[in-house]
């Protein structure tokens, strides 16, 4: 980077501390989010974790870029997991950035980890997570996280079923990974990579159901892709969605859990609830948490304490000794750099450049808070609003943000499912 670009980022972000040091007044609060103790699990806690996209394999350098410590991100989940007092960890896909063996390795070797000092991990996988491994493959790696301890397994995908004692997993394979993977014996040759549940695979998840019903066992049920349809916005659609949602509902199961869209998300249609979990590699690196009691689920999103375990690992590194202020400064540059970007084409002064970005900094700080929707009136009177909107027309970061803004619901910061929804 040169001297001069150095130089107009660095006024940048000067300009748009100074801006957001003035937003008091509108009662948004612009802290970290903050880590408040989390009760002891009284019963059953899960951990959901979602995207991890491990690459012992990065090479890239880009200032800010969490992707450049992925192994050390997942070795922070992991520790956190286990701090939180969670029996189960379930991983809902895109485990590693492409489905090279070597990656998928060093996760199973710290996955291992974390079963042997009591964890209990359980996989599926994404669309970033085979290619050139095929599913026979990806199956023997995690054998050990699902694949050996299911109930059964579904003949036609990747999906099985683990009946434990306090839960029922119904672990969906929802495709979207490229057609010459598929290798299992019951599996069907494809002609593209689009998301996907077989009538087959629903016809034998019903079976597990109704297995788990009739052992009185709650249910979780899990997939990468998206389910309902407030998130479009994924760019896919899950053929036969329809027909899993209906029969999650007839079955009496409240909750789904998926990833793949990078960004926490609380849905609710018909009286089915989706969860999806952020991005690991995200702002900030988080997860879910799920504990189940007197017959409810309760949610609570967590960020990773990604400080404390570079403490006590004796990193050196001051990102992860301080990640997360490296973080929040990393989306303070990043708000600057895409409205310098989107600005190129729909043009803002320079004053007008930093509005915008402290708007955009201010919705995503909210956003993963979970106080986006109680923040939203405070937010749309900032300056930078209408220079965002303006500046981001036919980007896709406008319709985003603005989807964002109306869909948030006080849901993001945590909920509770009562017994039967």
């Amino acid at each position: 980077m040169g001297a001069r670009r150095r130089l107009c980022r660095l006024t940048a972000l000067l300009l748009l501390a100074a801006l957001l040091s003035g937003c008091g007044g509108t009662e948004i609060d612009l802290s970290l989010p903050q880590l408040p103790p989390i009760p002891a699990a009284e019963g059953l806690r899960v951990a959901v974790a979602s995207d991890l996209h491990l690459n012992p394999d990065y090479t890239e350098s880009s200032e800010g870029d969490a992707a450049a410590y992925s192994l050390e991100l997942t070795d922070a989940l992991l520790r956190d997991v286990r701090e939180q007092g969670a029996q189960l960890l379930l991983l809902t896909g895109d485990l590693v950035n492409g489905g090279k063996e070597n990656r998928h390795e060093a996760l199973v070797e710290k996955l291992r980890g974390a079963e042997t000092a009591g964890l209990a991990v359980y996989v599926l996988p994404g669309n970033h997570d085979l290619a050139p491994v095929s599913q026979t493959e990806f199956a023997a790696l995690y054998a050990d996280f699902g694949y050996a301890e299911a109930y059964s397994r579904d003949a036609a995908s990747l999906s099985y079923c683990v009946l434990r004692e306090d839960c029922a997993l119904l672990m969906l394979d929802t495709g979207g990974y490229p057609a010459d993977c598929i290798d299992l014996p019951g599996a069907v040759p494809r002609e593209n990579s689009e998301a996907f549940l077989r009538e087959e695979t629903l016809r034998w998840a019903e079976e597990m159901l109704r297995e788990a019903r009739r052992r009185a066992l709650p249910v979780l049920c899990a997939g990468h892709y998206n389910l309902l349809t407030g998130a479009q916005r994924s760019g896919y659609q899950l053929e036969h969605g329809e027909a899993l949602a209906a029969m999650l509902r007839e079955c009496g199961v409240p909750l789904y859990l998926s990833g793949h869209i990078h960004a926490r998300a609380v849905l609710r249609e018909e009286g089915l609830t989706e969860l999806v979990t952020e991005y690991l590699l995200g702002y900030p690196t988080g997860y879910s948490l799920l504990d189940r009691e007197d017959g409810t689920w309760t949610y609570r999103p967590r960020r990773v304490d990604v400080d404390a375990w570079a403490a006590e690992t004796g990193q050196s590194d001051p990102a992860l000794l301080h990640f997360a202020a490296w973080q929040q400064e990393g989306l303070r540059r990043y708000a600057v750099e895409n409205i310098a970007y989107v600005s190129a084409r729909n043009e803002l002064s320079e004053r007008q450049q930093a509005q915008a970005a402290a708007f955009f900094y201010a919705v995503m700080n909210a956003y993963w808070r979970g106080t986006l929707s109680k923040e939203r009136a405070a937010l749309e009177a900032m300056p930078g609003c209408q220079p965002f909107f303006r500046c981001a027309e036919g980007y896709a970061y406008g319709w985003w943000l603005r989807d964002l803004i109306e869909t948030a619901t006080p849901e993001l910061a945590g909920f509770t499912l009562p017994p039967g929804g």
